[in-house]
């Protein structure tokens, strides 16, 4: 098992678990490159800073890979404006369908951690989950989260969501 940056050699496995999540009501959208045909382009880019909307940071994006399958995704934001650290953090994660409760998750988040502190210099990092995930919550804490706070996110006037805002010091 090894985390890697996006490559063609998984781009056919990480469109199956894109299926799969939506064949299972799971938000494809935890994948960020869910519609680009030019993903492993796209992910080069926002490393890189090219082409960014605004107050978008530059994120690095890595797949946690797998006997040749993509098994999840992970993207370490390389800086934090105002509202990024209020509502996204520095890492965001989700792990495909068929691989939930395994042990991935946890897996994934501790060697992103490792390159964050080895490419990115960062001594510490912000991470998010909404309240009512206690699987991600567990993850997080598996990896040294300690609980900061707990703020309410207004989603454009729509709903409310309660997010957990974690630290974690490298």
């Amino acid at each position: 098992m090894e985390l890697i940056l996006p490559c063609g050699h998984y781009y056919l496995s990480y469109l199956e678990a894109i299926e799969e999540n939506k064949r299972n009501n799971v938000d494809s959208g935890n994948f960020i490159g869910v519609t680009r045909p030019n993903i492993i382009e796209h992910f080069e880019n926002c490393r890189l800073g090219i082409n960014l909307p605004e107050g978008y940071a530059p994120r690095t994006g890595l797949w946690l890979v797998d006997n040749g399958g993509f098994i999840g995704e992970i993207v370490i934001r390389h800086s934090l404006s105002g509202e990024l650290m209020r509502i996204a953090g520095h890492i965001g994660y989700a792990v495909r369908y068929s691989k939930w409760n395994m042990g991935y998750g946890t897996e994934m988040l501790s060697m992103a951690l490792e390159y964050t502190k080895e490419n990115l210099n960062f001594d510490k990092v912000l991470i998010l989950c909404d309240d009512d995930n206690y699987a991600s919550a567990r993850v997080i804490e598996k990896n040294g989260g300690k609980l900061w706070d707990k703020i309410i996110e207004d989603e454009a006037g729509d709903k409310e969501t309660l997010l957990r805002r974690y630290r974690i010091e490298l």
